[in-house]
């Protein structure tokens, strides 16, 4: 199975926001060969962009480095950019991360914001739904 984890999962754990423990188990259970995890180019610099006014800069570096560290990282491409300005999808942001979805051909994106990638060619889950589609939440 491959699986793209969208940005707000990732940080759902770092700020310990609502159903934080079930985005820690998610990134958790991502472990190739069973479940291979993706995640955009962007994700670690927004991680850490995002972070570094809390905790500083290198912890914001090493926060962003050790949550992405088992995932393959998709390369931000000029015709990505490219697409993402085209897209219909309501944030730029997420164009991107559908698009770096899309590249790798995933099985499912995983979001907390399923409503920011509304289409038909990738099946979007939350955490929870992924918990419950691998077996570990009923």
């Amino acid at each position: 199975m491959k699986v793209h984890v969208d940005i707000n999962v990732f940080m759902d754990v770092l700020t310990k926001r609502a159903g934080w423990l079930e985005s820690f188990s998610t990134i958790d259970s991502i472990r190739p060969p069973r479940i291979v995890g993706y995640i955009s180019a962007l994700t670690p610099a927004i991680v850490q962009f995002l972070r570094v006014k809390k905790v500083g800069e290198m912890p914001a570096r090493a926060e962003a480095q050790k949550m992405t560290q088992d995932f393959e990282i998709v390369p931000l491409t000029r015709q990505i950019i490219l697409d993402a300005f085209e897209l219909p999808l309501p944030e730029f942001e997420d164009n991107i991360q559908f698009l770096s979805a899309k590249e790798m051909k995933v099985d499912y994106i995983i979001t907390h914001n399923k409503k920011h990638f509304a289409q038909n060619e990738i099946s979007v889950l939350t955490p929870r739904e992924f918990l419950q589609r691998i077996g570990i939440l009923k």
